[in-house]
Formats: C-alpha cells, structure tokens, sequence
C-alpha cells in the first residue's frame, strides 16, 4: 500500500505531495497536535510513487544556483516605519516591493479571519503588507503551490517566502511539474522550528476569554519595547497586552520546544546550505561587529544563496543601508545555521497533558504564568499555617 512517510519526523507538512499527484487522491488532514499530514486515499491512489520520490524532506532533492559560501550582509530599511513594522530590520519589504513594482506576486505567510495562519498570495502592497512580520505557528500552505504554478505559467514573477523545508518542497514541487522557475525567486527564514496550531488557537481563545474581547490584531515581534522578541495582542475593546505573564505564555511555549512539529527536531535545512535563494533573519550579534550600525529598530541578516538571489538583492538595495559581513559572524548567534532545535524530554508528557486536561492545565503548568500563580498559592498558605488559620 502506497504511503507517503513512514513516521512524523520526516513528513514537514509542505503539500508537494498533495500538488503533484496526478488524480488528487491526497488530502492534508490534521493529527491531535495540529499539524497536518499527507493522507491517501487509497481508493483513488494509483500507486505510481511520485508522492514519495519528490518529497524534498525526505531525499533533500532541490537544486539550487548555489553559492559556495553565502555572501552575508547586514541590512536595514532606510524608512524607520518600515522597520518599526518589520520583525527585524525591513528586508522582507524592500525585497517584496522591488517584486511588487515589477508586477510580480508575493506569497507568505498571514492570518486568516480566525487568526489561523495561512499562506496569501499578495499583488498589492496593502496585501503585502499582511505578510509582513514574524508568525510562529506552523502556517497552511493550502493550494499555494498549485497557485505558483499558474502564476508562472502565465509569465508572472513570483516571490515565495517561507521556512526552509516549504521553499525545497515548492522547487521539487515545481521541478516536477515540469514549470519553468525562472521567474521564480524563493526567500526562506532561519527557522527554530513551527509550533503546533492548535496551541495557538486555543491560545488566542483563552486571551478572548480572559480579556472578555476579541482580538482584533496580534504580533508575534511587536516593538514595542524595542527590537527583540515582545508578544502582543489588540483587543476589540481597545486595550493592549504586551506585559502581563499571559501575554508571554505563547513566547514560553516557542522557545520550550514542547509543541514544535516532530519534523522539526529533524530538520534537514538547519545548516549553511540553504534550498532558497535568498535567506534572511536577525542579526543577532551586529552590535558586536557593527557596532555602529546596530539600532533598536532593528537589523536584518542577508544570505545570498545563488547567483538569482544576488541579483535580486543588488536590484532592491536602493532602500536599504547596508554592510558585508560574512557568514560566521552571522552564524556565531545562529544556532539553527549549525544544527536543528533539539526535542524537550517532556515534550510527550506535554501533549499528553494537553489531551487529557486542555490549554489552561498546560498554560499553567509549563508557563511562568502559571508558575507566579503557584507561587502566589503558596504564599497565602504558608501565611494562613503562620496565622494558625488551618
């Protein structure tokens, strides 16, 4: 019986299977974690194995006009607006809007009207602007491929930005497809791996409940408190919460790799050999060998991967300042340039945790929200035992 991965820790979710198959016998479905999966339906599937040789996850098969050694630069947007909207220091906008003014597309990640995260397809910088910004949840790429194809097809440039296992499955996705990729030019993000979307969603119903608001905007890299990594949410009855323990326990759950998707602690694309043309990130560190360069608004680091990527970056550099630097300074504060996020040991009991007893136990049991919770418990009942109260 045809399958498409043989356990979860090589199946990274990027639909080129599902694209490829030439009488549409996949479905993505969603595990219990959130994250979903290739499913045959073996009724239709002819078994003819394409599903699984193109998988880029599994046989690393992406080709790219690779540089040796990528050419690293650090960079930041010459309008501070830019930046204060930007994650890091503007490069994803100056990069799109040089697309954007040759009438190409741009693909990446934003929230649907439930706060799920999605890929769009954006031809306008209003719509671009969605994309805009960190989003640390594992995003559905729905028919985003099959969308690029077309695009291509009809001559458009196109601007496909995305974690680094979604860019090598769009390329062997379109390699496959026999689609001339010219046109194409792929950005992929240093990636610490993609939390589960169920955490997020109930996530964002809790603070709706808590707040008794709903959410009208979210941001994962708010600046609130400068560059760095600050959550915050908007809410429908006009407040703000960027300070509070609650508004950090999405933060907590991120950096605990508890609830990353399985691939990723096996990630193939942890390393300097990058499947896109182009990747960015912070530079974190840039105060140590640019000192005079860094800023709290922040500055974004520039791999060049290819000699497209090159190209592309020369052609939309006008409203960037920027420095060469090169790729160990880069990668000195870069820990998923060297290898992947490794597994928490509790990440089982986590999940196991979430099943049986739901987002608030978990919440309060891996979070400081819930640990200044216990900690308040304590106090007043060592203070009543003080008392002689009990």
């Amino acid at each position: 019986m045809q399958t498409v991965y043989d356990n979860k820790k090589v199946c990274c979710g990027c639909t080129a299977c599902k694209c490829i198959c030439p009488v549409q016998s996949i479905n993505m479905i969603a595990d219990e974690e959130g994250f979903l999966y290739p499913d045959i339906n073996h009724e239709q599937c002819i078994s003819c194995g394409l599903c699984k040789r193109i998988c880029a996850f599994q046989n690393k098969n992406y080709t790219a006009d690779s540089i040796r050694v990528p050419e690293v630069y650090a960079a930041k947007h010459k309008d501070d607006d830019v930046r204060k909207k930007s994650s890091s220091g503007g490069a994803f906008t100056a990069i799109s809007d040089h697309i954007l003014l040759k009438n190409g597309v741009v693909y990446g990640a934003a929230y649907d009207e439930s706060f799920r995260v999605v890929h769009k397809r954006a031809q306008t910088t209003k719509e671009r602007d969605e994309l805009r910004g960190s989003k640390y949840v594992q995003s559905d790429l729905n028919n985003a491929f099959i969308d690029i194809k077309e695009d291509l097809t009809n001559d458009r440039i196109v601007l496909f930005t995305g974690t680094g296992c979604q860019a090598a499955g769009l390329i062997s996705y379109l390699k496959n497809a026999h689609v001339d990729t010219k046109k194409l030019i792929t950005v992929d993000l240093i990636c610490h791996g993609v939390p589960s979307p169920n955490i997020f969603k109930d996530y964002i119903f809790y603070l709706e409940k808590k707040n008794r608001s709903k959410i009208k905007q979210y941001f994962f890299r708010s600046k609130v408190n400068g560059w760095g990594h600050t959550e915050e949410a908007v809410f429908e009855n006009g407040r703000n919460d960027y300070t509070s323990r609650l508004s950090q326990a999405h933060k907590e759950l991120f950096y605990s790799d508890l609830c990353l998707r399985p691939s990723c602690y096996n990630c193939k694309y942890a390393c300097i050999a990058r499947p896109a043309d182009i990747t960015i990130a912070d530079y974190w560190g840039v105060e140590k060998y640019f000192p005079k360069f860094y800023d709290k608004l922040g500055v974004s680091a520039i791999l060049i991967n290819t000699n497209k990527g090159k190209e592309v970056f020369l052609e939309s550099a006008d409203c960037m300042e920027y420095i060469k630097s090169n790729i160990n300074d880069c990668a000195s504060r870069q820990n998923n340039l060297h290898s992947p996020t490794p597994i928490n040991p509790q990440r089982a009991e986590f999940w196991s945790d979430y099943l049986h007893h739901g987002f608030n136990y978990i919440t309060k049991k891996y979070t400081h929200y819930g640990f200044i919770k216990r900690i308040r418990r304590l106090v007043i009942y060592i203070l009543k035992r003080i008392r002689g109260l009990i």
